[in-house]
């Protein structure tokens, strides 16, 4: 399994009126990841052109998140995204958002892929499940 990870920080903007970084940002911090993911998987193609390229969009099913601490301001967040399984049509991606190497969340994703004009699904791109190293 291929771990990927990108670094930021807990910002003013990140945080609510208790001064803990909000629920919203956690799932900033994951979709920057699952961004990341594919931007280091997949870097010969720029995000910009990934849709274009097939004509294949990416969407979220399902998404859960289970946060077991809390965030401050200048907290340092890393977050690790992965693939855990990869099918026909969908793959699931494993997220932990980390500080100082303890666990602040979990996420479990599902991720389809759809054809950008009709919206149906479509079968994952061979260069996405090549890059990812996932099979079905």
């Amino acid at each position: 399994m291929r771990i990927f990870r990108i670094e930021s920080r807990v910002y003013f903007s990140d945080t609510d009126a208790t001064g803990r970084a909000s629920w919203k940002s956690l799932f900033d911090w994951a979709e920057h990841g699952r961004t990341e993911m594919l931007r280091k998987a997949i870097p010969e193609i720029p995000q910009s052109e990934l849709a274009a390229a097939d004509g294949i969009l990416t969407v979220i099913k399902s998404i859960s998140c289970r946060k077991s601490r809390d965030l401050h301001l200048d907290d340092k967040v890393v977050c690790e995204s992965w693939v855990e399984r990869i099918q026909r049509f969908s793959c699931n991606i494993g997220q932990r958002i980390m500080c100082n190497g303890t666990v602040i969340a979990e996420f479990g994703v599902r991720a389809a892929f759809i054809d950008r004009v009709s919206k149906h699904p479509v079968l994952i791109p061979e260069a996405f499940r090549e890059a990812l190293g996932g099979g079905v």
